[in-house]
């Protein structure tokens, strides 16, 4: 929703919405830090160029849980391409977290005659909200070693997919097991907590690793195992 001044985004997931100013006003110098930030745009010839400062650091930068800090910046240039889409770059810039800028690009396209659902994640499975770490026995590196290798996604849900990527490598660093750059917690011997979803190792009768499976709300993800 757009006027001279102010365009409103509205999000369908959790209803969240977004306001950039477009009155000239400068980023604040101090905000107060908030959830998605404050957020002030100008137009560049026919791309609107945002500029998103003051995000507390209590969010991810992706599905599968990347950090930020607090002095994360966020910007980016939505240019419409033709009737039905508009391209949208985004960069971001943190440096506490990131080495360098941060930059992807993708396109968003046109949906007519429809409207914004109303989008609620209820979760009533208490069993899963209460974590059990450390309760995988004794894990040695010698145990932990047969998981580590690429994981290549076969078959499943394509949102987990989407979320996580299609290819998983896993490694072993320190007597710690990680998933691509973030480290899984034992639940047990062949199941694991990550940052974003749960990690099962699926062994046949020899012990081999066949297979990792990836759980999260959508669905499930089955990815073979690459030695």
């Amino acid at each position: 929703m757009q006027s001279p001044t102010v365009l409103s985004l509205l999000y369908e997931r959790d209803s969240r919405y977004r306001q950039i100013f477009l009155d000239g006003r400068p980023l604040p110098r101090d905000p107060n830090p908030a959830w998605m930030g404050y957020s002030v745009g100008h137009w560049d010839g026919d791309t609107l160029v945002v500029e998103t400062t003051g995000f507390n650091d209590r969010t991810w930068l992706d599905m599968a849980g990347h950090p930020h800090s607090e002095q994360l910046r966020v910007t980016e240039r939505f240019r419409r391409i033709d009737f039905g889409h508009i391209q949208r770059q985004v960069t971001f810039e943190d440096r506490q977290t990131l080495t360098k800028p941060l930059t992807f690009s993708l396109t968003l396209s046109y949906a007519p005659d429809t409207e914004i659902l109303e989008n609620i994640c209820e979760d009533r499975d208490s069993a899963h909200l209460v974590g059990k770490a450390n309760s995988g026995g004794e894990l040695t590196p010698a145990k932990l070693r047969r998981f580590v290798g690429t994981y290549e996604f076969r078959e499943g849900s394509p949102n987990v997919a989407g979320f996580m990527g299609r290819t998983q490598t896993v490694a072993l660093i320190d007597g710690t097991l990680y998933l691509n750059a973030l480290p899984m917690i034992p639940q047990s011997k062949t199941i694991f907590d990550s940052t974003g979803a749960t990690a099962e190792f699926v062994v046949d009768r020899n012990g081999a690793v066949t297979h990792l499976i990836l759980s999260q709300t959508e669905g499930d993800a089955k990815y073979e195992h690459k030695p």
